[in-house]
């Protein structure tokens, strides 16, 4: 199933039901917004999958053609966001072109960090650099969206609380990264607010691309109109449910609440990357110098995953501006 939200005169938008080849939507005549029916998922996804099937056979009635441009995101208000960084090839880079190797301690237990959930910005918002010194970059994710989650709830046991799958660009401000990490407090006004992909999916939408808790395709990075990287999620260290777990330890996860991955990352460097700081590494690594600039006005990015012969989350397509 796939869902989104229309832009309305309310915070969370209207929710709609989309058919897989992204053409056609059905406004929901049960819960309004998104956030309402995860509230109640167990309640109305049965008649929200209904919607969603007479979408896809041609019998649904009040279906209207799809405009992009109508959605936000689909949850422009979360209850938390919580990102991690599951895939420890970026972190292996990020530790080696600086002479140092990774702890065997982060193949244990997975970084996070609690980010901006309250104001979370559409597939195609700007940007915005505020300053070039910043050093701007984007970050390539997928996450997952919970129903309720109750404390302590082992990953084991998490299968049914990962109920929707969307894809995100995890805006990062780098040169301020690198002051909070000597703070040894967490991130703050490196990490604005996240843009997100127009469309949720739950997980039968994976086909058999969906294994022991990781997304298998491919993500396909193209800066300025040229390919930056095409890794695929098969590569994650930790699984969607050992990310959420981690998540809820000692705190409930209310429903709507926002799993990420952290930058999806390969070993393989011929297949590219989903940030620029990770190309900075790998240059470091094999020249000595970084030579891959952060992001500047003007340059066009677009984030996909595609499935199926469509795109499964709707393109992610962005614009800087400073």
């Amino acid at each position: 199933m796939k869902l989104a939200s229309l832009r309305s005169d309310t915070k969370h938008g209207q929710l709609i039901v989309v058919s897989k080849d992204n053409k056609q939507a059905v406004k929901s005549l049960g819960p309004a917004s998104l956030l309402e029916a995860l509230e109640s998922w167990n309640v109305v996804s049965a008649k929200l999958e209904q919607i969603y099937h007479s979408l896809n056979n041609g019998s649904a009635a009040d279906a209207f053609s799809l405009r992009l441009e109508d959605c936000i995101a689909p949850l422009p208000y979360a209850p938390g966001f919580y990102d991690g960084s599951a895939f420890l090839s970026h972190v292996v880079r990020a530790r080696r072109s600086r002479g140092d190797e990774m702890p065997e301690s982060a193949r244990i237990t997975p970084l996070m960090y609690q980010g901006v959930s309250d104001c979370l910005l559409p597939y195609n918002a700007p940007i915005e650099l505020m300053d070039p010194a910043f050093g701007g970059d984007f970050e390539g994710e997928f996450a997952a969206i919970t129903d309720f989650v109750p404390r302590g709830t082992p990953a084991e046991k998490m299968d049914p609380h990962l109920v929707l799958f969307t894809l995100f660009n995890d805006i990062t401000y780098r040169e301020i990264v690198k002051t909070e990490i000597q703070t040894k407090f967490g991130f703050l006004q490196s990490k604005p607010n996240s843009s997100f992909a127009p469309f949720v999916v739950t997980r039968d939408e994976f086909g058999d691309f969906w294994k022991n808790g990781r997304i298998e395709l491919d993500m396909e990075v193209h800066l300025n109109g040229e390919l930056f990287g095409k890794p695929n999620g098969r590569e994650m260290n930790f699984s969607f449910q050992q990310l959420v777990a981690h998540a809820c330890r000692t705190r409930p996860l209310s429903p709507g609440n926002i799993v990420g991955t952290g930058t999806v990352s390969n070993e393989d460097k011929q297949r590219g990357f989903a940030c620029l700081t990770e190309a900075r590494y790998q240059e470091i690594m094999d020249t000595g110098k970084a030579a891959t600039p952060w992001l500047k006005a003007g340059d066009t990015l677009k984030i996909d995953v595609r499935h199926g012969g469509a795109s499964l989350f709707g393109c992610i397509d962005e614009t800087v501006v400073v």
